[in-house]
Formats: structure tokens, sequence, C-alpha cells
């Protein structure tokens, strides 16, 4: 009976919710110059960072394993460390793809 009146209660709260809220204002796009330049490879850099650790993080998984099983690596006790070392191995490709490019595109010219 509680969670019914609890549910009940969030509902009467949150259903005039849109009677009462602003409408939103008219879309205006960027500018050209609105950012600086810098926000623009950060932002990049985040977006290559983020969309290549997809790919790395199963590689070193499969790396890490094979390093294990070849008796190059010691095997870690606990299974959190093994994921740690995995996304550490991961993050460290990930960046080093971000800086990668990077320099390509500061040594190219864009």
């Amino acid at each position: 009976m509680r969670k019914v009146f609890a549910w009940l209660l969030i509902l009467c709260l949150l259903m005039p919710l849109p009677l009462a809220s602003e409408s939103l204002p008219s879309y205006t796009p960027y500018e050209m110059d609105e950012f600086p330049l810098w926000t623009y490879k950060i932002r990049r850099a985040e977006t290559l960072f983020f969309g290549s650790l997809v790919i790395t993080l199963p590689v070193s998984a499969l790396l890490y394993r094979l390093a294990l099983s070849t008796d190059l690596l010691p095997a870690e006790d606990d299974q959190l460390s093994q994921l740690l070392v995995q996304a550490s191995i991961a993050a460290s490709l990930s960046l080093g793809i971000s800086v990668a490019d990077y320099v390509i595109g500061e040594m190219g010219g864009n």
C-alpha cells in the first residue's frame, strides 16, 4: 500500500511540470569563431580516445591473456587487479592513438 501511495504521490508531483515549464528558445547555430581552436583539438582527442577504447580494451584483454599463458607476466591473484591491468593497457593504447593523431595533425598542417 505504501508503494502505491508513493508512486501516486510522485506521479501527482511530476505531472504538472510540463505545464509550468517555459518554452525552449529558438535554435541558433554555432558561429564559425565561437570556440577557440584548442577546444576543437581537445574534443577531437577525446573522441579518438574514447572511440578507440572500444577497440583497445578487447585487444588488451587478449594480449594480457596471451602473456599470461606464455608466462611473460606473473599471474595476478585478484580478478579486479587483472581488470585494472587490462584497462590501464587499453587506456595507454588509446592515449597513444590520440597523441599520435595530434602529432600527425600538427606536422601535416591539418
